[in-house]
C-alpha cells in the first residue's frame, strides 16, 4: 500500500510539474516545434532528464531497490520533444540511476530498463504523434514498457529469488499507475497542440475568405503592382498578420505594412525570397545578415516565404510577417503555404485560360482564312466562263467581287452586321446567278430592322452549299433564305429543293467526323461551336425532297449597330 501512495503521490508532483512547464514560453515554443535546433534538444533533454532524475529521488525504498515514476520523464521526453529527446533523457536517467546505487542489486537493471524504455518511446513517437496522443496509446506504450523492466529485472537483479520477490511488490503499482500517469503528464501538454490545431484551422478558413475575395484579381492573371497592392490590403485585413511583401523573381514589387516602412519597391530580392525561389517551397526567416533589407525589419518579426508557382515554376515570392515572440509559427507557415499554393492554381488557371482562348482566336482566324480562297477558287470559275463570250458581264462581277472582299479586309474583329452579311452573299448570289441564269430561282425573305452581329463569311458557305449539292442537282433549283428574329437570338435558314443530304455526312459534320472535302460546311460548324459553344452548330433537317439548314445567333446587346438606311432584302434576285 505504502508503494502504491508513494507512485500515485509522485504522478501528482509530476502533473503539476507538466502545468508550470506548459505555461513556460520557451518551453511550448520548443515542444511544438516540427524540427529543433542543437540547441532547443540539448534544452529539451535537460529539461525531462531531470523529471526523471526527481523522479528517481522521490521514489520509495523497497527491498533495497526504488520504486518510482521514472519512465514518465523518460518516454514523455520522446513522446513530446522526438526520439532524441526521448533517447537523451533515458541516457541522463539511466547513468544517474547507476550512480546513486552502483552497489545495489537492481543498479544495473534498473539503468538498462530506463535506456530500453528511451529506445522504446523514441521508436513509437511517431505513431503516438500522429494520433495526436491518444490515451490508450499512450497507456498501452507504457504498460508494455513498464512490463519489460520487471522482466529485466528479473533477468539482471541478481540474487534471483530476490528480484522475484522485488517484482511481486512493485510491479502492479508501477506498470498500472506510471502507465495512468503517462496518460495525464503528457495530456497537460496535449492541450498546447490542441490550441495550435485550433489556430491552423481558423488559419485555413481565412485562406479561404481572403481568396474568395481576391478572386476576380487573381482571375485577371495580372502580376503587378497594382493587383498585388490590392491583394495585399485583403491579406491583411482578415489575418491581422504584420505586414506582407510581394516580389516577382528580380525585384520586390509590393510592400504593405506600417512596420516595413524602411523597404522601397524595385529593391533587389532579399535573401529569403532567394531561398523560396530556389528551393521551391516555404522557408523561415528569423535574423539575416546586415545588408539584407530585411535585416531591420526581423529585429521583432519574423518572415515567412512561401512560392508563386505557375507549370511548376517559380514567378514570385509570397512574403508574410509575424510577431517574433509567438510560441509557434506553425500557423503562420500553414497560412503561407495554403494562400501561396491557391494563389498558384489560380494564377496558373487564368494562364492557361488566356492561352486556351488565345489557341481558339488562332484556330478560328486559321478557319476564317480558309473560306476566301475557297470563294476566290469558285468565283473566279465563274467569271472566267464570261470572259470570252460576255467580257461586260465578266468586268461587273469582277467588281462585285472587289467590292466583297474589300468590306471583308475592314472587318477587324470577325464580327460584322447581319446586313454587312447579307452584303457578302448577294455578291456571291450575284456570280451564281450569272452562272446559272434562269435555272437558279433565289428567295431571301428578311425584315428590314434587325439589330444583331454575326460572325463574317458564316452564310455564304451554307448558301454555297444549298446551290451546288442541292439547288442544282435538279433541273430548276431554288434557294430560299429565310431569317426570323426571335426575343433574344436571330434565326436564318437556308432551304433547298434538292435531293438531300447523305445521313453519313449530316453525322460527320454533328460529331467532327466528315473529311475535309466539303470545306465549306465544316468550317462553318466549327466557327459556330467555337464562338456560341458544342451545342450551338449547325441544325440540319434534309431528305429527298430536299435541305433546310439553320443556325441560331444570339442578340448581343453591347453591339448595338448604329442608324442608318438598312438595305430590304425580299423575294427574288
Amino acid at each position: 500500500m505504502e508503494v502504491i501512495k508513494s507512485i500515485v503521490l509522485n504522478i501528482g508532483l509530476l502533473v503539476i510539474l507538466a502545468q508550470i512547464l506548459a505555461r513556460v514560453k520557451l518551453v511550448k515554443k520548443y515542444i511544438v516545434r516540427e524540427k529543433h535546433k542543437t540547441k532547443e534538444y540539448i534544452i529539451l533533454i535537460a529539461i525531462f532528464g531531470i523529471i526523471s532524475v526527481i523522479s528517481t529521488y522521490t521514489g520509495y525504498g523497497v527491498n533495497g531497490a526504488i520504486a518510482n515514476t521514472r519512465v514518465i520523464g523518460v518516454m514523455a521526453g520522446g513522446f513530446i520533444g522526438g526520439p532524441i529527446v526521448g533517447i537523451g533523457a533515458a541516457i541522463i536517467g539511466s547513468i544517474h540511476r547507476y550512480i546513486i546505487d552502483i552497489n545495489g542489486f537492481t543498479a544495473f537493471a534498473c539503468a538498462i530498463s530506463t535506456l530500453v524504455e528511451g529506445i522504446i518511446s523514441a521508436v513509437t513517437a511517431k505513431y503516438v504523434k500522429k494520433n495526436k496522443y491518444k490515451s490508450s496509446d499512450l497507456f498501452a506504450i507504457t504498460f508494455f514498457a513498464e512490463l519489460l523492466q520487471m522482466i529485466i529485472i528479473l533477468i539482471f537483479a541478481k540474487p534471483y529469488q530476490e528480484a522475484v520477490t522485488l517484482v511481486r511488490v512493485i510491479a502492479v503499482p508501477m506498470v498500472f499507475f506510471n502507465s495512468m500517469g503517462m496518460v495525464l503528464f503528457v495530456s497537460v501538454f496535449n492541450h498546447i497542440f490542441k490550441e495550435m490545431e485550433y489556430e491552423v484551422g481558423s488559419k485555413v478558413n481565412l485562406i479561404f475568405e481572403i481568396t474568395k475575395k481576391c478572386l476576380p484579381l487573381l482571375q485577371s492573371g495580372i502580376y503587378n503592382k497594382e493587383n498585388c497592392s490590392k491583394i495585399s490590403d485583403v491579406i491583411l485585413e482578415y489575418s491581422k498578420d504584420l505586414a506582407v511583401i510581394f516580389t516577382d523573381k528580380e525585384n520586390i514589387i509590393c510592400v504593405k505594412g506600417k512596420t516595413l516602412n524602411c523597404i522601397g519597391l524595385n529593391r533587389f530580392l532579399p535573401g529569403l525570397a532567394n531561398e523560396v525561389l530556389t528551393k521551391k517551397k516555404v522557408c523561415i526567416a528569423e535574423q539575416v545578415p546586415e545588408e539584407d533589407v530585411l535585416y531591420k525589419s526581423l529585429e521583432k518579426m519574423v518572415a515567412i516565404g512561401a512560392p508563386l508557382m505557375k507549370y511548376g515554376q517559380p514567378f514570385g515570392c509570397l512574403i508574410i510577417f509575424a510577431n517574433k515572440f509567438k510560441i509557434s509559427y506553425h500557423s503562420e507557415v500553414q497560412f503561407a503555404e495554403g494562400l501561396s499554393k491557391l494563389f498558384s492554381v489560380q494564377f496558373e488557371l487564368s494562364e492557361m485560360e488566356k492561352q486556351q482562348a488565345l489557341l481558339q482566336k488562332a484556330e478560328f482566324k486559321a478557319l476564317q482564312t480558309q473560306i476566301n480562297p475557297h470563294f476566290i477558287f469558285n468565283s473566279l470559275n465563274t467569271i472566267s466562263a464570261f470572259c470570252r463570250e460576255k467580257p461586260d458581264k465578266a468586268r461587273e462581277l469582277l467588281i462585285a467581287l472587289a467590292t466583297y472582299f474589300r468590306n471583308s479586309i475592314q472587318t477587324k474583329d470577325g464580327f460584322v452586321s447581319i446586313y454587312d452579311e447579307m452584303d457578302y452573299v448577294m455578291a456571291y448570289l450575284q456570280l451564281e446567278k450569272a452562272r446559272f441564269d434562269e435555272r437558279l430561282n433565289i428567295i431571301i425573305d428578311m425584315p428590314e430592322d434587325i439589330d444583331c452581329k454575326m460572325p463574317c463569311l458564316i452564310l455564304q458557305p451554307i448558301v454555297e452549299n444549298a446551290i451546288k449539292h442541292g439547288a442544282m442537282k435538279k433541273k430548276q433549283g431554288e434557294v430560299k433564305i429565310t431569317i426570323k428574329e426571335a426575343d433574344k437570338a436571330i434565326k436564318i435558314s437556308v432551304m433547298d429543293n434538292g435531293l438531300g443530304i447523305p445521313q453519313n455526312v449530316v453525322h460527320g459534320l454533328k460529331y467532327n467526323t466528315i473529311d475535309n472535302g466539303r470545306i465549306g460546311l465544316i468550317n462553318v460548324q466549327k466557327r459556330l461551336c467555337y464562338i456560341y459553344g458544342e451545342n450551338n452548330g449547325l441544325d440540319i433537317d434534309t431528305s429527298t425532297n430536299g435541305t433546310i439548314v439553320s443556325i441560331t445567333i444570339p442578340k448581343d446587346i453591347s453591339n448595338k449597330l448604329e442608324p442608318k438606311n438598312l438595305p430590304a432584302y425580299k423575294n427574288v434576285v
